[in-house]
């Protein structure tokens, strides 16, 4: 196991932070997560390990994430989400569960949510799209292009993790979602199934 640590004031967008993640890594299964993320599953690496071997198409594995991608809102089409993640939501423990248990199975969506994304190295065709400048929409432009290259991308919900914060709709959210609209508006909508 190695981890990469990124401290970043702000400087760099979270896309070119994990290009970086993406080309200093020496190990295949690679994971990319939030810092205010903790992993309550055990032996999560093997998990993660066995999820890829046992599905051999999937190059990305998240925890939560869309079968049916209209805009820049993953969550938008509460029937098409996939996935459980913990949040502290106004100071309380919740649990939201975007669907039912999955088992050893994985959900084929279109995106995942970046508070945690596990690929395989040699299993992608593209990297994250540097347009996105910030802290937002790293994670669906990545996913989306790699999902057009066929790479397929999959929703466990073997892994829980608690997520000490909740996405916040701000105003950089909504210009990077603009800009994400104007390059891949002639896609949307995308779905599966």
């Amino acid at each position: 196991m190695e981890m990469l640590v990124y401290e970043n004031d702000g400087s760099f967008s979270l896309a070119s932070i994990y290009n970086k993640g993406l080309q200093e890594a020496v190990n295949e299964l690679v994971v990319f997560m939030h810092d205010d993320v903790e992993i309550e599953t055990r032996d999560v690496a093997r998990e993660l390990s066995r999820l890829f071997h046992a599905h051999p198409s999937h190059g990305i594995i998240g925890l939560a994430g869309t079968n049916h991608l209209t805009n820049g809102g993953w969550w938008t089409l509460r029937s098409s989400l996939f996935g459980r993640v913990k949040h502290i939501k106004e100071g309380k423990l919740c649990q939201v569960n975007y669907s039912a248990s999955l088992g050893d199975s994985l959900a084929n969506v279109i995106c995942v949510d970046g508070l945690f994304i596990a690929i395989q190295k040699n299993r992608l065709r593209k990297a994250f799209n540097e347009n996105f400048t910030g802290f937002h929409f790293y994670d669906i432009p990545f996913c989306i292009d790699n999902f057009l290259e066929r790479v397929k991308v999959g929703v466990t919900t073997k892994i829980m993790v608690l997520h000490k914060s909740e996405g916040k709709l701000s105003e950089e959210w909504q210009r990077q979602s603009r800009l994400f609209l104007q390059q891949y508006s002639f896609i949307l909508p995308l779905q599966i199934g």
